[in-house]
């Protein structure tokens, strides 16, 4: 569903999340409640200025709450229209295949970490893979902070890119790429 969104070259995927706060102290906040999802996608909505979010995402799970209570206010969300794609972030392959189910096979996106440096989430990539799931990483270079880096911290990137005649970063997306 991810990969045939809109049909013309024209057409923006709006995608946001919902259940990840930051409460203007610097910290981050946790809020999973189905309560609280509604609220954060209607105030999305409005912001944005549209009648239907392109893609919503829960941002993390939260241990106050269940998971299948945050999941199940996303396909509260996608039945009533109001967004037209759901995905998650931050999920292990557990929770890959609960929000799957809680969906009813419409789950489209997993937005987990993934990057040279930040391998862990292969499982949840391969998972993702094998149920036709977008994995969308995120920090795919390293961070703001070291995406300049990345050659130097990961030689063989380097040399690579190199031999190929592109940057280390252009070579680990399609290194990314070519994994799923």
């Amino acid at each position: 569903a991810l990969a045939s969104y809109g049909g013309d070259t024209s057409d923006v995927l709006v995608a946001t999340k919902g259940g990840h706060l930051r409460p203007g102290d610097g910290s981050w906040t946790l809020d999973g409640s189905p309560k609280y999802l509604a609220e954060a996608a209607e105030a999305s909505l409005k912001r944005l200025g549209v009648e239907a979010i392109g893609l919503y995402q829960f941002h993390r799970p939260d241990p106050k709450t269940p998971y299948e209570d945050s999941i199940g206010a996303i396909r509260d969300l996608l039945d009533a229209g109001k967004i037209r794609m759901a995905g998650i972030s931050n999920a292990n392959p557990a929770q890959i295949k609960q929000a799957q189910e809680i969906l009813g096979g419409r789950l489209v996106s997993v937005q987990n970490q993934f990057s040279p440096k930040f391998r862990s989430s292969e499982p949840e990539l391969e998972l993702c893979d094998e149920l036709g799931i977008a994995f969308l990483p995120w920090s795919p270079l390293g961070g703001i902070t070291s995406a300049s880096e990345l050659g130097a911290k990961y030689p063989a990137f380097q040399t690579l890119a190199a031999e190929l005649g592109v940057s280390p970063q252009k070579l680990t997306l399609a290194w990314m790429l070519a994994k799923s």
